[in-house]
């Protein structure tokens, strides 16, 4: 009886982490095939980004947060690949400390551990909500690619390496 009470709760706890993560994976997938939703966020250095800034350009947005082992994890990654995009491609990097309620302190913090060549956004809920609902926020990370004519082409949710990113632009025009 004990063996059969424990083999359903691991099924159950199986069942319901699938459910959501079937559930998020559709939340993050929403976006691809749309425009770029109206934004104006400024970096680090007090410049203003918007969908018409990158219009023309291909773009890649990583969503990340403080407290983030896969975020961490994936840092070095990203680094490597802000030396090797060619001209055309824009990287940002999206902050979501703030939906967090993350001190600005160790938002800062975060940002200076990363060592980001490439802009650092802070979103905003209403920047994260258009992406993939502000409740999500800290499903992170996520790296949207967005073609030429500012339309998200695909979203990759979970860490990546730099490989999948340069892989996922090469289908992008």
């Amino acid at each position: 009886m004990a063996v059969g009470v424990a083999l359903f709760l691991v099924a159950a706890y199986w069942g319901v982490t699938q459910g959501v993560r079937l559930h998020v994976d559709g939340v993050v997938t929403a976006a691809v095939g749309k425009p770029l939703p109206a934004f104006a966020l400024a970096d680090g250095q007090d410049q203003q980004w918007t969908p018409e800034r990158l219009r023309g350009r291909r773009a890649v947005l990583h969503f990340l947060r403080s407290r983030c082992h896969s975020c961490d994890a994936e840092a070095p990654g990203y680094r490597a690949l802000e030396a090797r995009l060619p001209p055309d491609v824009v990287l940002l990097h999206v902050m979501t400390d703030v939906l967090q309620g993350v001190p600005p302190e160790e938002t800062q913090a975060t940002i200076a551990g990363k060592g980001f060549a490439a802009p650092v956004l802070l979103a905003d809920a209403p920047f994260v909500d258009a992406f993939h609902k502000v409740r999500w926020s800290h499903v992170t990370p996520i790296t949207y690619i967005v073609d030429r004519a500012g339309v998200i082409r695909l979203a990759l949710r979970g860490r990546q390496e730099p490989g999948a990113i340069e892989r996922a632009l090469a289908t992008v025009e």
